[in-house]
């Protein structure tokens, strides 16, 4: 039998797929967006175009954003203080990193590098313009010029993206391993790979946890430098055996870059939680979690977007229908300051309790978690009609686990309702493979979050607003979801986003271009560098 031979690229070679059916899906939607671009030869048909655009936003797929949104949980800190002590801790981390680093330019001294380090620090760290509880803090593999207008642009500095292993050295680890070269593997380094969701949390400048330790090589000790991989579960396939050796891996994977083992190697394997290997080169994100907890959270800035959206007021009853892991919801609670009342669901009672322990740390008193399935939540004997607050009152909390026992609340209770259903999740970065079964799939997501809608809108009070979110680009959960829900519930009107990012909504999927205008949608390939996203606020009528 041949020798089976592993198939390593880099992350600049890496090409992120889809079915074939989901991608035409997905492109189709794009035409109508390039149907009047001035076109020619070179450039083709917008369907031709479309195809080019759905190119650029699976390329952006595979990386993280260059800048980490920290949102500033108001509750228990403010803005500046979070500034401060995220300053403090990236500068311990940055000087540590450069340290630890064999791939700083040559000439770079441990001086140098920690005098940079403040003033890395300092680029890095920085308020949002618009948001006044937001802190961005940009990758490492970027900093801010001026030019001479003063506007800011980016910087690229070296990064290992574009290489399938480390830098080689003269030194060998391996002079008996022959095939060890033709086989791609570096010869100075020993190597560890991780599975698909590990590396994608990489990406996100994370270390490595031993639980995401697939295969390494033999003889790994503690404070070592190993390169680092992750597999790529090629087709879809199963993860490599766990604690497989390097030398019998055969299937496709990535370069990540390179970290220093923290424990050996039958430790790997043998622990069950801790650190496996703190990486050091290749990844240009800032590790921060678990930093300030309680303070802060990291949210994406178009997540961001939906709790401002629906702009809940002091003393409202607000419900958050789909709300695990929490983090619109305790941004709702820090943005009235806890005086409301929030109801928190998901169908899972795993997960909520988790969220309520979220909620403790976050110091998010009004907010009630309850496992309720939300497609099936509003009661309709109406004789004997009771307030939230009365239902919240009247309900058992389970000794097992201090949830309150609900079954479901009464119609046109809620004044606010924030709806971020289950979707596609085709907008999530990075991805190092993307999940999407068939366009088949598709429309079953859509089917399941019009049961979420029916239910929202039911339970909403004339003259409440809803606040609707998908973190995907298919334009049949986005776009053509807001038609649904405007040509079925008449009570419904469109409002607009008062807010300066995001983009407007694809033309041709059943929106006016005035309606186009009141939505947000955000595009993994725009210049913003955001991940996919889609935001729409809506009004019932009186």
């Amino acid at each position: 039998m041949a020798q089976q031979f592993p198939r390593i690229c880099s992350l600049d070679e890496l090409k992120v797929h889809l079915p074939d059916d989901v991608r035409e899906h997905l492109t189709s939607q794009y035409v109508a967006l390039f149907a009047d671009k001035n076109r020619d030869e070179e450039t083709g048909t917008s369907s031709y175009l479309a195809n080019q655009h759905m190119d650029t936003i699976l390329q952006a797929m595979k990386r993280a954003p260059a800048t980490t949104v920290c949102r500033v949980n108001l509750i228990r800190s403010s803005r500046q203080e979070v500034m401060d002590e995220l300053e403090v801790t990236l500068k311990a981390w940055r000087r540590q990193r450069q340290i630890q680093n064999p791939h700083l330019p040559s000439g770079q001294s441990e001086t140098n590098a920690s005098l940079n380090s403040e003033e890395i620090s300092n680029d890095l760290v920085t308020p949002h313009d618009v948001y006044d509880d937001l802190v961005m803090i940009a990758s490492v593999d970027y900093a801010k010029d001026e030019d001479s207008l003063g506007e800011c642009r980016q910087r690229k500095a070296h990064t290992m993206s574009h290489c399938r292993m480390p830098p080689p050295s003269e030194m060998n680890l391996f002079p008996t391993w022959k095939k060890r070269v033709e086989k791609g593997w570096p010869m100075n380094y020993r190597a560890i790979i991780c599975d698909r969701m590990c590396g994608e949390a990489v990406l996100r400048g994370s270390d490595i946890f031993v639980r995401g330790i697939r295969v390494a090589d033999n003889g790994i000790v503690t404070g070592e430098q190993v390169a680092v991989y992750a597999d790529l579960q090629e087709g879809g396939g199963k993860l490599p055996t766990y604690g497989l050796l390097l030398e019998h891996y055969a299937g496709q994977c990535v370069f990540l870059g390179v970290g220093i083992a923290r424990c050996n190697r039958s430790e790997m394997f043998e622990r069950k939680s801790g650190i496996g290997v703190e990486m050091v080169a290749g990844p240009s994100l800032v590790p921060l979690n678990n930093i300030l907890s309680g303070k802060m959270l990291l949210q994406n800035l178009p997540s961001t977007l939906v709790a401002r959206a629906l702009d809940p007021k002091r003393g409202d009853i607000i419900l958050d229908m789909c709300c695990a892991p929490g983090g619109k919801t305790t941004h709702l609670a820090s943005l009235v300051q806890n005086d409301a009342t929030i109801v928190a669901c998901d169908k899972s009672r795993k997960k909520m309790v988790t969220a309520k322990h979220f909620f403790d740390t976050m110091g998010a008193t009004c907010i009630f978690p309850i496992a309720l399935d939300t497609t099936n939540c509003v009661i309709s004997d109406e004789s004997d009609w009771k307030t939230v607050n009365q239902v919240l009152s009247m309900a058992p909390t389970l000794k097992n686990d201090g949830l309150l026992s609900i079954k479901g609340f009464y119609p046109e209770s809620f004044d606010r309702i924030l709806l971020d259903p289950p979707c596609s999740a085709l907008g999530l970065r990075p991805k190092l493979r993307i999940d999407a079964q068939s366009v088949s799939h598709l429309m079953k997501v859509e089917a399941y979050q019009r049961l979420f809608v029916r239910n929202a809108i039911a339970l909403l009070k004339p003259g409440g607003i809803l606040a609707y979110s998908t973190c995907t680009i298919n334009a049949c959960e986005n776009e053509q979801m807001v038609r649904h829900i405007l040509d079925v519930y008449p009570c419904m009107i469109l409002l607009p986003i008062e807010a300066d990012i995001g983009t407007p909504g694809l033309p041709g999927m059943g929106l006016s271009d005035s309606e186009r205008c009141m939505v947000k949608r955000f595009d993994p390939s725009h210049v913003s560098d955001t991940m996919g996203f889609f935001v729409a606020k809506f009004k019932k009528c009186t």
